[in-house]
């Protein structure tokens, strides 16, 4: 149990990283997912949401990125909702 309160820990503190820099304008995580979503159907696969966090170019290390997968809704195809993932970001 010790072991998920810390991973928990610290992917809360790697969304608020994240968070960080999307609330301070540098970053922009919308426009980096809308270029895996041409159809703007709001869902992208768990690699290209990858591909989208890399090239908001931050920093985020591997491990983090795992750490951020905590927070997505996936579905049973393996789809990620980044549009939900982006409104919590916002959130606060």
């Amino acid at each position: 149990m010790l072991g998920g309160s810390v991973r928990g820990t610290y992917a809360n503190e790697t969304f608020e990283k994240l968070r960080q820099h999307i609330r301070s304008g540098k970053i922009n995580l919308i426009d980096a997912c809308k270029e895996y979503d041409p159809n703007e159907t709001g869902k992208i696969s768990i690699i290209e949401f990858r591909g989208a966090l890399k090239k908001l170019n931050i920093g985020l290390t591997s491990i983090e990125v795992d750490q951020l997968m905590d927070f997505l809704n996936v579905d049973q195809k393996g789809m990620v909702d980044w549009k939900s993932f982006v409104n919590r970001m916002y959130l606060k």
